[in-house]
Order: structure tokens, then C-alpha cells, then sequence
């Protein structure tokens, strides 16, 4: 139903609501006034029957009283009448007539209790009101009863009863009502033809603004409306279409310059403010993810950061991250949530292999069959972003769908992940960087071991490991025998290839997680972590002391050179509970080797520290 129609509607209800209510306030009055007025008349014609009885009786002439009240019965709109004698006026003149009697109760109930009754009865065809008046002894100036009656004061005499037509009045209230009812009809009509001319351009208006209230409240700006009112209303149509013409420029312009800050398709193209609130949204969480890898420590923290992304925003449950490395061209997994991704591992020797990584493009099951060669699993569905990482494809996205509609759901959301992955990229660079240069400077340059500085950072990590753990270490503090010998007669050349050629004995001649480190010069120190015991310590020095000896180096010219080293042996925790006192042991041990000829290897023992010594 339209508006012009709601109110249209309501108008007439409010007449016929009106008008019911007056009809009945009519009836109402028109049957109290027919009551009351016969009332009125009953009381009258008592007062003439009365006192007309009673000349009758002053003046000897009772015997006429029959003409009389048949006279006075004749008055409009009575309808009967008679007189009734109680049984104190018989007992003084005599039984009375037969039609002064009581006719029924209501005569009786009166004569007994003195009391006026009026009954009413009401038919479809008739109305009757009944009225019975007493009349009781008394004395007043025109009338005194006791002249004639042998009678107390009060003491009922007789009564009069009368029927009264009121049917008159009923025919009267049905006509006033119809009369209403034909203005009634008239007055709907008059007020409905008014009030459609006078409201319909307003409630045009009101139709035309609705419409464009909700198209704009779904985006759309460009429904202006128009009117020919030129009162307030028209000024209220000038306001809003200027209004509209603002908030279209300018909502163009918002949505035209989000979607410059988050690469993203359109959600919903019929309600583009929608659309500008889930972008708003995705920006909020895009600067707080910002925000929050800033101050993250490591690449790993922003790895797994994004990964928190990916769950919870996006709700992807199966994907790795494949750092591709630019000198090496080599792929390595660096973070693996949910499935493992079943691409050929020959990428991780060589990423080119990978078709998002050769692109840069996204990479998707469902673009063409068999995309990828490299990925090995044609009933998974999958996604492949590449992100650009200090200049180049420094990281692969691989994502794997459990179904056809999560796989839809992943390319739709493909750019939003990929705004999170170039938001993460030039951070993870920068610890990346950072990473490097903080092991360039704790690695030697020349050998590519751990150097000094690494030592002094890390001894203060191995003592509360060791103690949790409750391992030893064994100490190997080795020199190069007669190494300025090298420098002086070959050159420094010749010197740094013995270093490098010494390194990679001691390297290759150990566990992988023992630790090699450059001490200084031709100094070199090995930790062997856990170590069994104290002989397969010594055993391990003797290896390495033996395989230098065997070394031979080739310096040019068809020369060949060969070097041994000396060895000091300690062992933390059990020969000093302080790490550096079991460094500076070892330090006396390899002492005692250089001292007792070189190359050999040299357990400390206590006799070899002077306690006056400082440490």
C-alpha cells in the first residue's frame, strides 16, 4: 500500500470512527430524552388526573369521574390510562369499580411500597414506557386529602398507570442518524478529493525521496529528484539533490583512491559503500600488521606473523613460504602450516623451475590444465603468489584448497594476501640484511668460520646450556706449527691458502654440531659439544693433528708444502666451572706442546697452572 493510500485510509477511518461515535451519543440522547420526556408528561397528566379527582370528589360528582379520565386519556402519545383505589379507600367508600383495580404486579409493587415505577419495553415495531405514580395523603394549599379520606399523612390513596408511545422519538434519532451518516458519506468524499489534490505532490515527493534514499543508502548518489513545489518542500528537494551530487563526488573519489591503497576487486558492485567499509577494514588490519612487523626481531617472527594473517583472516589451511634465494637461485620452505605442498624438489635447486616464480605472475590449478609441471598432485586444486623482495621474486606463496569452493574463496582473496606478503617483503629484506651483515661480522672472511667476536657472544649462551643439560665440552685450542715461516719465505698469499686449506680440515674432520672458530691469526679453537669422555676428546685431536700432517698443499710451480699443528686439551665443566679459565687451560696445554716439540697434542693438567698466575 503507498503512502498517498495509507493516509488516504486513515483520514476515512478517523470520519467513520467520528461518525459512529456521534450516532451513539445520538441514540443514547435521543432515547434518554424520549424517557425523560414521557416521565415528564406522566407526571403532568398525574397532577391533572389528581386534582381533577378531587373536584370531583369536593363538588359530589365521583359518579362522572369516568368521562373525566377518559378525556384526559386521549392526551398525544398516551396510549392507556386508568386509576387504581388502594384498600384504605375501600374500606371507606366501598369496593371499587372493576377497572380501578390493580391490573398487574407493577400496580401492586406501587401501592404496596408508595414508590414511582417506569418501565420501558422496547420492540422492533413499538416502544412502550410504562409509568405508575402513587398518590399519598397530604395537605397543601390547594389540595388536603384528609378532608375527604380517613387517612394518615404518606398513607397511598391509589396510583395512576400510563403507557406512553415513544416510538416518535426512535424514528426521529433513526432519521437524525441517517441524515448523519448521508453527511458522513458527503464528508469522506470531500475530504479524500482535497486531501488527494493538496497532498499528492507531497506525497510524490515523499515516494520519489524514499526511492532515492534507499538506493542511495546502497551507494548509488545520481537518483536526483524532482518537483514542481516551490515552498519549503521544493527548497527541502533543492538541499537534497545538491546534497547527493556532493556525497556522489565524493564517494567516487574515496572509492577510487582506496583501491589505489588496497589492490582488490569491487565485493559488491550494487553497494559500493559496503564495498568501502570492507576495504576500510582490510587497510585497518593491513597498517596494524604493518605496525606490528616493524618491531618484530627476525624474518622468522614475520613469517610466522603473516602466517597468523592467512589463518585467521583468510582461513587458509594449507600453505608454505618458499624463500627463493637471488645468488643461488635455490628454493627453500621456510615455513610450512597444514599439508605439505607436493612440488618436484628439484625446485629447490633450481626455482626457475617454479612457473610463479619464472612469471612473477599467480599461478592457479584451474587456469589450464597442468599449469605447473613442477607440481606433482593434479587432483589438488592450488594458488601460487609471487612477492617481489628487494628487487626480484624473493618469495613464493604455495596454497592448497580442500575444495572447489575454499579454492574460489583463495583467488578471490589472492590480491588482499598478496597486500599483507608486500607489506611483510621490504621488512623480511631488511632482517635479511640485517642478518648477513650481523654474520659477516661474526664470521672470518677469510676461512668463512666463526671469528673471535662470535666466541665472546656465544660462551655467554654455552654456560647455563651446558649446566641445564649437564654435557661436557672439550676444549681444542690448535696453532699452526712454524706458520711465520710460511709468511716470510711464500708470501701472504701462500699463507691465507694454508689457512683456508687448515679450516677445511678442521671443518670436515668434526660433527656438525661442533663448533670451529678462528681464535686469531693461525690460532684456531674447536668446541666439541657433548663430547663422551675425556679420551674420545683426545682421540679427536689426534685426528686432526694427524690429518694436517698428511695435508699436502700445492703452492705453483710443481711445489708442494706441508704443515703441522699443535693441540691444547681442556675440558668445561670438569676442569673449570668458568668457560674462559677452561679456554686459558687449554691455552697452557697447547704451551706445553710447542714447547715439548710441536705437533702433538697436549691434555692440561693441573701441575701446569701456577696459581700465582692472574686470570
Amino acid at each position: 500500500m503507498s503512502m498517498k493510500q495509507k493516509i488516504l485510509s486513515r483520514i476515512a477511518l478517523m470520519i467513520i470512527a467520528s461518525t459512529v461515535a456521534v450516532i451513539l451519543i445520538v441514540l443514547f440522547n435521543f432515547r434518554s430524552y424520549g424517557i425523560n420526556a414521557a416521565t415528564d408528561k406522566a407526571e403532568i397528566v398525574s397532577e391533572l388526573v389528581k386534582n381533577g379527582l378531587t373536584s370531583h370528589m369536593i363538588n359530589g360528582t365521583m359518579d362522572k369521574r369516568e368521562s373525566f379520565l377518559k378525556n384526559i386519556s386521549h392526551i398525544k402519545d398516551v396510549e392507556k390510562l386508568w386509576v387504581i383505589r388502594s384498600e384504605i379507600v375501600s374500606k371507606q367508600y366501598g369496593p371499587p369499580r372493576k377497572h380501578e383495580m390493580p391490573r398487574d404486579d407493577i400496580d401492586l409493587k406501587v401501592l404496596a411500597s408508595g414508590e414511582k415505577e417506569i418501565i420501558l419495553e422496547e420492540r422492533s415495531n413499538q416502544a412502550l414506557l410504562r409509568v405508575t405514580i402513587p398518590y399519598k395523603a397530604s395537605a397543601d394549599e390547594l389540595v388536603n386529602c384528609f378532608q375527604c379520606h380517613d387517612a394518615n399523612h404518606g398513607d397511598t390513596l391509589g396510583a395512576i398507570s400510563m403507557e406512553f408511545d415513544i416510538m416518535s422519538v426512535r424514528e426521529e434519532g433513526v432519521a437524525t442518524i441517517v441524515k448523519i451518516l448521508l453527511t458522513t458519506v458527503i464528508a469522506i468524499g470531500l475530504v479524500i478529493f482535497l486531501t488527494n489534490r493538496l497532498l499528492n505532490p507531497y506525497l510524490e515527493l515523499f515516494e520519489s525521496l524514499k526511492n532515492s534514499i534507499k538506493k542511495a543508502s546502497m551507494g548509488n548518489f545520481s537518483n536526483k529528484i524532482e518537483t514542481n513545489l516551490i515552498d519549503e518542500a521544493g527548497e527541502m528537494v533543492h538541499e537534497y539533490d545538491t546534497l547527493l551530487e556532493k556525497l556522489d563526488n565524493t564517494f567516487g573519489q574515496i572509492d577510487k583512491k582506496l583501491r589505489t591503497f588496497v589492490a582488490t576487486e569491487a565485493q559488491n558492485q550494487h553497494d559500493p559503500l559496503t564495498d568501502a567499509e570492507s576495504i576500510i577494514t582490510a587497510l585497518n588490519r593491513l597498517y596494524q600488521f604493518k605496525k606490528a612487523i616493524e618491531q618484530d626481531v627476525t624474518k622468522e617472527d614475520i613469517y610466522n606473523r603473516l602466517a597468523f594473517v592467512m589463518q585467521e583472516y583468510f582461513k587458509v589451511k594449507n600453505f608454505t613460504f618458499a624463500e627463493i634465494n637471488a645468488q643461488t637461485n635455490e628454493s627453500e620452505i621456510v615455513l610450512e602450516i597444514g599439508q605439505n605442498i607436493p612440488c618436484d624438489a628439484k625446485v629447490d635447486n633450481n626455482a626457475d623451475l617454479c612457473r610463479a616464480k619464472r612469471t612473477g605472475a599467480n599461478v592457479s590449478s584451474d587456469d589450464f590444465p597442468g599449469i605447473c609441471e613442477c607440481f606433482k598432485a593434479p587432483q589438488k586444486n592450488y594458488h601460487c603468489i609471487p612477492v617481489n623482495v628487494g628487487g626480484h621474486t624473493g618469495l613464493i606463496i604455495h596454497i592448497i584448497s580442500d575444495t572447489e569452493a575454499e579454492h574460489v574463496q583463495i583467488k578471490k582473496q589472492s590480491s588482499l594476501i598478496k597486500n599483507y606478503a608486500n607489506e611483510a617483503a621490504p621488512v623480511i629484506e631488511t632482517k635479511r640484511l640485517m642478518q648477513m651483515l650481523r654474520d659477516s661480522s661474526l664470521k672470518d672472511a677469510l676461512t668463512g668460520l666463526y671469528n673471535r667476536r662470535f666466541l665472546d657472544e656465544y660462551v655467554e649462551k654455552l654456560k647455563p646450556q651446558v649446566i641445564r643439560q649437564k654435557i661436557n665440552v672439550g676444549i681444542l685450542l690448535i696453532d699452526m706449527d712454524h706458520f711465520k715461516m710460511v709468511n716470510d719465505t711464500h708470501g701472504h698469499d701462500v699463507g691465507d691458502m694454508v689457512l683456508k686449506e687448515l679450516s677445511g680440515v678442521l671443518h670436515n674432520n668434526v660433527r656438525e654440531s661442533d663448533l670451529v672458530i678462528r681464535y686469531g691469526g693461525e690460532e684456531f679453537i674447536v668446541l666439541l659439544m657433548n663430547v663422551e669422555s675425556e679420551e674420545k676428546t683426545m682421540d679427536v685431536a689426534e685426528k686432526l693433528r694427524s690429518k694436517v700432517q698428511s695435508m699436502d698443499i700445492a703452492i705453483g710451480d710443481n711445489k708442494r708444502l706441508k704443515k703441522t699443528i699443535s693441540i691444547g686439551v681442556s675440558l668445561f665443566p670438569n676442569d673449570s666451572e668458568s668457560i674462559w679459565q677452561a679456554i686459558k687451560y687449554a691455552d697452557i696445554a697447547l704451551y706445553e706442546a710447542k714447547k715439548s716439540g710441536r705437533n702433538r697434542v697436549v691434555r692440561f693438567e693441573s701441575h701446569m697452572w701456577d696459581a700465582d698466575q692472574n686470570f
